[in-house]
C-alpha cells in the first residue's frame, strides 16, 4: 500500500540474509558446538573460542556500557524505541505484533528442547532425536528471521544502539585465540577488535551470542 511505510526489510530479505548466515556460519548448528560453555572454532587458520565472561570482564562491559550509554543520551536525534514502534504502527506497520510472534517461537522450542533434553538422557533412537532436531532448527530459522526483521526496523533506536554496541563488547571480551597452547585473550580493546576482519567479527558474535543467550 502506497500510503504506508516501506518496511525496511522484507520477509523474503530477512530469509537471505538467513540462508547466508547459515552458509557462511552455520548459524543453525551453533548450539550443537557448546562444549563446557565454550565454542571454539577456526578462523584463517587459527584456534579461536568464545567463553563466558568473567566476574572482572563483566565490570569492564559494565564500564564500556555506560560510557558509551553517557554518549547516546547526548545525541538529540536518536528516537527511543518506544517513540519508533508509535510511529511505525501510525503508519501501519505493528512491531508489536512481531514481539508476539517472537515469544511465542521461543516458548515453542523451549517446549520441543524439553523432550529433546529427555531423549538424549534415555538414549533414544536416531530418528527420534533427528525428528526433534529438525523440529527445533526450523523453529529456530523462524526466529532467527523474525528477529533480523526486528532488529532492523528498530536499528537507530537509542535501545538498539546500545544493545548493538553492548553485543559487539561482550564478543569481543569473550574472544580468545589460542598461541603456543595458550588462550589469551584475542585483542586488545574494543576498538582493535572492531577494526579487525568483518568475517571473524560476524562469526564471534554469532558463537557469543548464542552462547550466552543461553545461559
Amino acid at each position: 500500500m502506497e500510503d504506508k511505510i516501506r518496511e525496511p526489510l522484507r520477509e523474503t530479505e530477512a530469509k537471505r540474509i538467513l540462508e547466508t548466515m547459515n552458509d557462511e556460519y552455520g548459524i543453525s548448528k551453533v548450539a550443537e558446538m557448546i562444549k563446557d560453555n565454550k565454542i571454539e572454532f577456526q578462523f584463517n587458520d587459527k584456534n579461536y573460542r568464545v567463553r563466558l565472561l568473567t566476574a572482572k570482564e563483566k565490570d569492564e562491559l559494565d564500564f564500556l556500557r555506560r560510557k558509551y550509554f553517557g554518549k547516546l543520551f547526548q545525541d538529540k536525534d536518536i528516537l527511543m524505541e518506544k517513540d519508533l514502534i508509535k510511529i511505525y504502527k501510525e503508519r501501519g506497520l505493528d512491531i508489536e505484533e512481531l514481539d508476539k510472534e517472537i515469544k511465542r517461537l521461543n516458548k515453542k522450542i523451549q517446549s520441543v528442547n524439553y523432550p529433546l533434553g529427555e531423549s538424549l538422557a534415555n538414549k533414544a533412537g536416531d530418528s527420534i532425536l533427528k525428528t526433534y532436531r529438525e523440529e527445533i532448527e526450523k523453529l529456530t530459522n523462524e526466529l532467527y528471521e523474525l528477529m533480523i526483521r526486528r532488529n532492523h526496523l528498530v536499528e537507530y533506536s537509542f535501545e538498539q544502539t546500545l544493545q548493538n554496541y553492548v553485543a559487539k563488547v561482550i564478543s569481543f571480551l569473550s574472544l580468545d585465540v589460542k598461541e603456543n597452547d595458550t588462550w589469551l585473550r584475542a585483542y586488545n580493546n574494543i576498538d582493535d577488535y572492531l577494526a579487525a576482519d568483518e568475517r571473524l567479527i560476524n562469526l564471534s558474535a554469532t558463537y557469543s551470542m548464542t552462547l550466552h543467550s543461553r545461559m
